[in-house]
């Protein structure tokens, strides 16, 4: 193929862009505009030109997805993962119907750095702090550099521990005694985080595990795994353990929330989903659910 070498005049630059020609002498003179001044005269490499209008024509795009995505109402969801969420949206939609929820399962700890990168209007998490006996709190201090620009709303409390093909698993000491093969979370999930403080607390090397380098993103994976044969162990929700027909046994109530920023929580979509939490619809569902405790749903928590 050719490649394009023609060189433009002012005039037929702007003819090109279908703009006036003092804009072209304008932008040409801002940097914005690919162009050379030759002896006192601009001059325009049409192949530059046409890459300049590509580049505009996708910001143009880009901005029109925004602004309807504003326009539909949509509420864009990241973090943990859990099967109450999944059922949530439609009950959410049936409620709201002119409302959008999309949500994507990327861990507690990721959720919170997207939603300070700005990808997302609600991050989900229940990661627990040991040494200060928190939720989120202390982990939302590391992530953002104005903690108090944030408001976290309380979605559930929920059972974790292990979901198992035995039912005599009560700690790592049992998953190697019995040679039990261990299906992990992924990295930066409040289920890898408790993962790692048992084995710490434990003193048990992740090496002595079988599985431990095997990672999955949701629970239903981790049951999935195991009702497959492909694992015999792994931490979960006592409801989706219920559900795959698995022994479980707890290990700890946690605390399951959401996180906003203050300036955008009495924005009409983050408003809409709150006041969804705190219907009757919702706490219906959690109401038939193992394992789930609605105590705080819908309330403002507060660092301890």
């Amino acid at each position: 193929m050719k490649e394009n070498t023609e060189l433009l005049t002012a005039k037929e630059a702007a003819d090109f862009l279908k703009i006036n020609e003092k804009k072209v002498y304008t932008l040409a003179q801002g940097g914005k505009l690919p162009g050379t001044k030759v002896t006192g005269k601009w001059i325009f490499p049409k192949a530059e030109l046409e890459t300049f209008l590509r580049r505009k024509a996708q910001e143009s795009v880009r901005k029109s997805f925004f602004e309807a995505m504003i326009n539909k109402k949509v509420v864009l969801i990241c973090g943990s993962d859990d099967p109450i969420m999944y059922m949530a949206q439609g009950l959410f939609h049936k409620r709201h119907p002119e409302f959008t929820l999309f949500s994507s399962s990327v861990g507690s700890g990721e959720g919170l750095k997207l939603l300070k990168d700005g990808f997302c209007h609600i991050a989900l998490s229940h990661l627990f702090d040991h040494p200060t006996g928190d939720f989120n709190f202390p982990f939302i201090t590391t992530v953002f550099e104005n903690p108090g620009s944030l408001v976290v709303i309380n979605l559930f409390y929920r059972n974790i521990g292990f979901a198992s093909t035995v039912d005599s698993v009560t700690s790592f000491h049992d998953i190697i005694s019995q040679d039990l093969r261990f299906i992990n979370r992924q990295n930066y999930s409040g289920i890898r985080t408790l993962t790692d403080h048992l084995l710490e607390t434990e003193k048990v090397d992740s090496k002595n595990i079988r599985g431990y380098e095997n990672e999955v993103y949701t629970h239903h994976d981790v049951t999935r795994h195991i009702v497959n044969g492909n694992a015999d162990v792994g931490i979960a929700a006592e409801s989706v353990a219920g559900y795959a027909g698995l022994c479980f046994t707890k290990i700890f109530e946690e605390r399951f929330d959401m996180v906003t920023y203050k300036d955008t929580f009495f924005d009409q979509n983050i408003q809409v989903f709150v006041e969804f939490l705190r219907s009757e619809e919702f706490s219906a569902l959690l109401n038939t659910m193992t394992g789930y405790n609605s105590r705080d749903t819908g309330n403002v928590m507060y660092a301890k």
